[in-house]
Formats: C-alpha cells, structure tokens, sequence
C-alpha cells in the first residue's frame, strides 16, 4: 500500500467529487445570506425612519416584528446545534420580541388604544 501525500490527496478529492456536494455553492449561498441581511437590515432601518417621522408608528411596529423573527429564527437553528445560554438569551428575546411587537402592531390597527397604551408603557 503506498501511503504517498499524492495518494492520498487524489483519495479526498476523488471523496469529494462523490459527495455530490458544491462547495462552491454553498460559500456563495452564505455570502448571499450576509448580503441579503444586510440589505434586509438598512431597508428596514430606513422604512423605520420613515415611518417613525411620518407617524405612522403601526408600520414600526410590523418592522419590529419582523426583525425580532429573523432574530429568533437565526438564533433557535444555531441554538439547537451550539446549546450555550448566549444563544438560548438570543431565542428568548426573539420570541418575546415578536409578540411584542406584533401585539403593538394589532392594537394600532384594530386601535385599541386602553392595550395599546399598557404595551408602550411596558415597552
């Protein structure tokens, strides 16, 4: 058995040939991620001020929401692989984030404004 460096270079590469898997892809899939968030995130910071002038804050309220979900979702699939108490505080303020936000968001639109008024003192 020749246990050459060569050989075994041919072997890992001859493995991931196999494997079906591009990873080629996947690295432009993660930047395209990172990129997507970013983007996400200066739109959403821009619809906020937007809103927030015009008063409009029913608008803050969903793009709140919306930000605390993505939150919890990227911290709820790391959290399930990593396990740490750093993670399982990102999914809790994920969750507590989007109720939150989402009961502000309904009490502005269905104007309830004795339980909207209780949540923004909370808040």
């Amino acid at each position: 058995m020749n246990n050459s460096p060569e050989l075994n270079k041919e072997d890992i590469l001859a493995r991931s040939r196999q494997s079906k898997k591009d990873e080629g892809v996947e690295h432009a899939t993660i930047k395209g991620f990172r990129l997507g968030e970013l983007l996400g995130s200066i739109v959403a910071m821009a619809l906020i001020a937007t809103a927030f002038f015009i008063g409009h804050f029913e608008t803050v309220f969903a793009i709140g929401a919306i930000i605390f979900a993505h939150v919890l979702g990227q911290s709820l699939t790391v959290y399930l692989f990593k396990r740490t108490k750093y993670l399982l505080a990102w999914v809790i303020l994920g969750i507590v984030g989007t109720i939150y936000f989402s009961f502000l968001f309904l009490a502005a639109m269905l104007e309830w404004i004795a339980v909207l008024d209780i949540l923004w003192r909370f808040g």
